[in-house]
């Protein structure tokens, strides 16, 4: 069975989150918002995970200490394959001021919101339910 693990930065200023676009042509959930993150790759800590995917896809290289917040664990068939998903969620308490967000290809453009925004779907309104 294939584990696939994807990890999520979930970058907070107060009440505040920051969120990205994905790009129109994207074959995966086209115009949808999201936090910025991907897959952990083979050989990589948690961590070093989540910094090379905050840094690829916003440009944060700020150092920062990563709080689970929430996870989803399943296992489903894809493909006629069994595969194990894995997301965990951290926050990463920041001060907007200080960041210089650069977009990768992946994504048209961000925005900082509260977590009540109608930019949200209920699955990310979900993970942000548990984080006051």
């Amino acid at each position: 069975m294939k584990t696939s693990i994807v990890l999520t930065g979930i970058l907070k200023d107060n009440d505040k989150y920051l969120i990205v676009k994905r790009n129109e042509n994207d074959d995966l959930y086209p115009g949808a918002w999201e936090f910025p993150g991907g897959h952990l790759e083979k050989g990589e800590l948690l961590k070093e995970g989540l910094k090379r995917e905050l840094q690829e896809e916003i440009g944060f290289t700020n150092d920062f200490v990563p709080l689970i917040t929430h996870y989803s664990d399943e296992i489903k068939e894809k493909s006629g394959k069994i595969i194990h998903n894995l997301e965990i969620d951290f926050i990463i308490n920041v001060d907007s001021s200080s960041l210089n967000i650069t977009l990768s290809e992946e994504h048209s453009e961000y925005k900082w919101v509260p977590k009540d925004s109608p930019l949200l779907d209920d699955y990310i309104k979900e993970k942000l339910s548990s984080n006051k």
